[in-house]
């Protein structure tokens, strides 16, 4: 019976010895775990402190550079200041008449110049800044009006189909609309008043409705191209000629109205940096408007160029279906195909 209480008494001992040693253990690991993430937490810190080390001194330089460039720009206006006084013409008067309140004018000493001179700075920075928010804003409008051409430009190539025939009344409708077309870009140069941009923005807009519409129209005309075909086998080679020439005539006209759109952007820009300075001129940010608008007109380019390659593939298309309705056509009749290889050369040499 004592050997069985040691026993008991050994084995309970040995229980709360692993417990000991395992709570030890569990005890162990989290002092590791707690190590490792002082130690992450640590070189976060030192990430972050090098980052806003190095943050600092960027601001540090940005402001000695604003500084320089603001120093800069009071030497410039001093500059032309003095330059404007020793080419005016002065005339002195003697014999001034006094005040109204009866005070005696101030001496100029060099705080009432300064503070002269601090109040035509602010006045000019004003007249600057919004000079600049304005640009901004025309700016902001021209992009957004581009943006929106860009989307109609790309859902109408996407929505065309290759179309052949055309109705004399509606290439009558369709001229009229080029002449419209025509006379809205002339007005639209023309305009250099506050309500240009307005106008302009109009026409692009009209300008759009209607290529939409003489899409959707010619569009339509596909599902009825093969009765017509059938119907007028003879003058096949006409049509699509005449379709040729209105959709050449088409590109050249969308080329003029881009080529006077520009030219009518870089008129009024060039008009409103006319009127600023020559020293603000270097330190605005006109330039980088340019060039932003150069890109655009790049896109501009590059999907003009796939319009034109588009109404090369229609032609092709169109060529290889006057020739099919042809060859259907002479397995009745005969072999009438003098018309269909002039044009065929024709389009090779253009």
């Amino acid at each position: 019976m004592f050997f069985i209480f040691i026993f008991i008494y050994s084995l309970d001992a040995m229980l709360e010895n692993t417990g000991l040693l395992e709570r030890e253990r569990q005890l162990q690991l989290k002092v590791k775990s707690l190590q490792n993430s002082l130690k992450s937490e640590k070189e976060e810190i030192h990430k972050l402190q090098n980052i806003v080390s190095s943050r600092a001194s960027q601001y540090n330089h940005e402001m000695k550079r604003k500084e320089r460039e603001l120093n800069k720009l009071k030497e410039r206006l001093n500059q032309l200041l003095v330059d404007k006084k020793e080419k005016r013409l002065a005339i002195d008067v003697s014999n001034k008449l006094g005040r109204a309140d009866g005070k005696r004018s101030l001496w100029k000493t060099e705080k009432t110049v300064a503070k002269h001179e601090g109040e035509m700075y602010k006045t000019l920075l004003r007249d600057y800044e919004s000079r600049q928010k304005e640009l901004l804003l025309e700016n902001a409008e021209l992009r957004k009006v581009l943006k929106q051409m860009k989307k109609e430009m790309v859902a109408i190539l996407s929505s065309r189909k290759p179309n052949v025939n055309g109705d004399k009344q509606d290439n009558g409708v369709d001229s009229d609309e080029e002449e419209e077309g025509i006379d809205s870009c002339k007005e639209s140069v023309e305009l250099f008043s506050v309500h240009a941009r307005e106008k302009l923005t109009n026409g692009v807009r009209r300008q759009l409705k209607k290529l939409k519409t003489h899409v959707e129209r010619l569009d339509s005309r596909v599902h009825l191209g093969g009765t017509i075909f059938c119907e007028d086998t003879e003058n096949v080679p006409q049509d699509t000629s005449k379709e040729m020439g209105k959709l050449r005539l088409e590109a050249r006209q969308c080329k003029d109205y881009i080529q006077k759109q520009q030219h009518l952007l870089q008129q009024k820009l060039s008009a409103q940096c006319e009127e600023e300075t020559s020293a603000m001129l270097a330190d605005c940010h006109m330039f980088q408007e340019k060039d932003c608008l150069r890109d655009e007109w790049k896109t501009l380019e590059g999907q003009r160029k796939s319009f034109e390659r588009e109404r090369r593939n229609f032609t092709e298309a169109a060529i290889r279906l006057s020739e099919e309705v042809i060859v259907k056509s002479n397995a009745i009749k005969g072999p009438p195909k003098c018309m269909l290889m002039l044009y065929c050369a024709d389009h090779a040499a253009y």
